[in-house]
């Protein structure tokens, strides 16, 4: 009988250690994360606020370095990266969704999704907006396209951010309480959407949460508590 190879993982944190300060002002964000995340999971990452959630978030996705420890990203090693290299890596692996949408208002929904698809140097004008309209189209807002985020509900605002994040076809989606400020029903919604979204697309999903929702019906649940790795499901 042959060994099957290991496949490679999306993300693997080694040893991850992150410190702000120095002397008595110093703060262990993190102390000591092993993760080793695979493709295509959906993940919750749990804890209460200021165990580090964000803080981890932020160094695997490159926008942030360890003060210890290692981070491999797409068989990529942050570490040794100059920022423009990082840059580059955000911008065609990875998408973001916020709590707080971070849409332009001045800017339609539809241009909302456009524009950072031209912009980063994903396509061109013509794919970008089939794009973009495809996108609207999977999140159900199709019909909306032409209206401002003022002009939108909470959970509609949080379906144009995630279109905006899927358009350019991450391999990696990260979001940080994207139902924390959603009322019960929009959120469960949401969820729904980001759940069929990881099925459909094979994507990896890491979503910071305090959502008890979202929490069950993860594929894993990840737990960090005082910066340290409490729990994990996979384990």
């Amino acid at each position: 009988m042959k060994n099957r190879v290991k496949p490679l993982p999306a993300i693997l944190l080694s040893d991850i250690s992150k410190s702000f300060g120095a002397g008595e002002n110093r703060v262990d964000a993190l102390k000591n994360i092993n993760i080793e995340i695979a493709k295509g999971e959906f993940l919750a990452l749990c804890g209460p606020s200021g165990s580090g959630k964000s803080t981890l978030l932020n160094i695997l996705s490159g926008i942030d370095k360890p003060s210890a420890g290692t981070v491999i990203f797409l068989n990529n090693a942050l570490n040794d990266l100059s920022e423009n290299k990082l840059a580059h890596i955000r911008s065609k692996h990875l998408g973001f969704i916020f709590q707080f949408f971070n849409l332009i208002p001045v800017l339609s929904v539809f241009d909302n999704v456009f524009y950072p698809l031209v912009l980063n140097g994903h396509c061109d004008r013509k794919e970008a907006k089939a794009r973009a309209l495809h996108f609207l189209d999977s999140v159900g807002l199709a019909h909306l396209v032409d209206r401002k985020p003022g002009q939108l509900s909470g959970g509609q605002q949080q379906r144009v951010a995630i279109a905006r994040a899927l358009a350019h076809e991450p391999s990696v989606v990260v979001a940080d309480e994207p139902t924390g400020n959603l009322d019960l029903a929009t959120g469960e919604a949401i969820l729904d959407l980001l759940l069929k979204t990881n099925q459909q697309t094979k994507a990896t999903f890491i979503i910071s949460t305090h959502s008890s929702q979202l929490k069950d019906r993860a594929q894993r649940v990840i737990e960090i508590t005082d910066g340290e790795l409490a729990y994990d499901s996979a384990r």
